[in-house]
C-alpha cells in the first residue's frame, strides 16, 4: 500500500480527499437522522434561536407559511436567519413572532384537518 502512494501521489491525494469527503457526509447524515427521528419535535417551544426552515419543518408545514407569518420575501432572504435576528431586522418583539407564527401553524392545520 505504501509503494502505492509513494508512486501515485496525485491520485493517493484525490482518493483521501474523497474518503473525508464521503465521511463528513455520513457524519452530517447520521446526525440529521438522529435529529429528525424526534418523534415530537413539535413539542418543542418556538424559541429565537430557531430558523424559519427549522419551525416549517418542525412544526410540518409548508414553508411558505412560516416566510408569510414573519413577514419575509419568498426569495430565501430569511433563510438562515434565526427568529433572534429577524425580531431585531423588523424591529418586533420575539414573543410577537411566536405568536403570529403559532397562529399561522394553527390555521395551516386547521385548513388542512390535522
Amino acid at each position: 500500500m505504501l509503494k502505492f502512494f509513494k508512486s501515485h501521489p496525485i491520485l493517493s491525494m484525490v482518493f483521501a480527499i474523497a474518503l473525508v469527503v464521503t465521511a463528513l457526509f455520513l457524519v452530517r447524515f447520521a446526525v440529521s437522522t438522529i435529529v429528525w427521528s424526534d418523534p415530537d419535535p413539535h413539542q418543542q417551544p418556538i424559541a429565537g434561536w430557531m430558523t424559519p426552515r427549522y419551525v416549517a419543518r418542525s412544526r410540518q408545514v409548508q414553508p411558505e407559511i412560516v416566510a408569510d407569518a414573519l413577514g419575509l420575501g419568498r426569495d430565501g432572504t430569511g433563510r438562515r436567519l434565526t427568529l433572534d435576528e429577524i425580531a431585531v431586522s423588523q424591529d418586533r418583539s420575539l414573543e410577537e413572532l411566536r405568536l403570529a407564527l403559532e397562529a399561522a401553524v394553527r390555521d395551516a392545520r386547521s385548513e388542512t384537518g390535522d
